[in-house]
């Protein structure tokens, strides 16, 4: 703890209190167990250890160094992750990862076997959304491909990259928590074959018979018209695995904006329209638990003249967690009713 004596004048005298609060210490895991090449500086060289645990940062003794710790978002504001290249199958090329709509974005350290990045959240492109009382921050990392124009085509021999990266800022928490998502990630007793993960798919009709591919060209919409999304578990080897929806957002490709649809699972509360958002029935050829079904009516959520080009392009993006009752109980929200 922290405590301070606070001596102050009233009109009966001098009078004394005094107040604490707890030290920030960071995790002890894996977060601060770097090697020396991957310790990004946090603070000046001359930082005290008291004044190094404060700032949420890891301290190391013999020699005296305090450093950011790995996969977190600091105290000061910044999203700290090392991306390996082992991430894909083939390797990636650490080098060639920036951030999407920014590319001025880059690594502060690359080596063939990793990137390491420290990005303001603040900046860069990061996207801000409040889901109820949580603050959220988006960052979205992208590897810049490189093709070989020939007389009788295009090739390349590197693949799309896309990894998301989040904090949440609870109300209330001492610390934010945070996580970087990287990759599918598979329990201890979860195994399988092939791709593993969470699709969002816009499906043609009510009735989900059918689906748009997952590269076609934009939708053209009007407004008001209904909108029937899914976020489905892809080859699941566990049956006995839950999709958990945690929330779903709307926003346009300038970044001005965004809507929340889904949050914990139910339409949004503060919807001033409470129909805009209606959960669906899963047809019981699927696994109940594990496809997740809404539709919305599409609308224009920018302010007045905020429109500068009339055919932004919408985009839409759910964090989701799957759960093993193993594990504990999986809260399903809305989708579990």
């Amino acid at each position: 703890m922290y405590i301070i004596n606070i001596i102050y004048m009233t009109a009966v005298g001098l009078k004394e209190s005094k107040f604490s609060c707890p030290v920030v210490i960071p995790g002890s895991g894996q977060e601060c167990n770097l090697p020396g090449e991957q310790r990004l500086p946090c603070g000046s060289s001359s930082v005290s250890q008291p004044q190094c645990v404060s700032m949420g940062c890891c301290f190391n003794k013999h020699p005296p160094a305090c450093y950011y710790p790995m996969d977190e978002c600091t105290i000061d504001r910044h999203f700290v992750f090392l991306v390996p290249a082992s991430l894909t199958e083939p390797p990636l090329s650490p080098a060639l990862l920036v951030v999407a709509g920014n590319s001025t974005c880059k690594p502060v350290k690359v080596t063939s076997e990793y990137a390491l990045f420290k990005i303001p959240m603040d900046g860069c492109g990061s996207r801000k959304v409040v889901v109820g009382k949580t603050v959220v921050y988006m960052l979205e990392v992208v590897n810049k491909v490189q093709t070989i124009a020939l007389n009788y085509g295009t090739i390349t021999r590197d693949s799309p990259v896309r990894l998301l990266v989040e904090c949440r800022f609870l109300p209330g928490a001492l610390l934010s928590v945070s996580y970087v998502v990287k990759s599918p990630s598979l329990g201890a007793q979860i195994h399988t074959q092939g791709v593993f993960g969470v699709q969002l798919r816009i499906a043609k009709d009510a009735h989900y018979s059918s689906y748009y591919p997952q590269y076609h060209q934009p939708l053209q919409m009007l407004l008001g018209k209904p909108l029937h999304l899914e976020v489905r578990l892809l080859n699941s080897p566990d049956p006995s695995l839950v999709l958990l929806v945690h929330f779903c957002v709307a926003y346009p490709r300038s970044g001005k904006a965004v809507w929340v649809l889904l949050y914990n699972g139910c339409p949004n509360p503060l919807d001033p329209s409470a129909q805009q958002t209606v959960l669906s029935d899963v047809q019981p050829s699927y696994p109940q638990s594990q496809v997740r079904r809404f539709t919305i009516s599409t609308f224009q959520f920018l302010p007045d003249g905020e429109f500068k080009d009339s055919n932004e392009e919408i985009y839409f993006m759910c964090s989701t967690e799957i759960c093993s009752p193993r594990d504990g109980p999986c809260v399903e929200g809305c989708f579990g009713r």
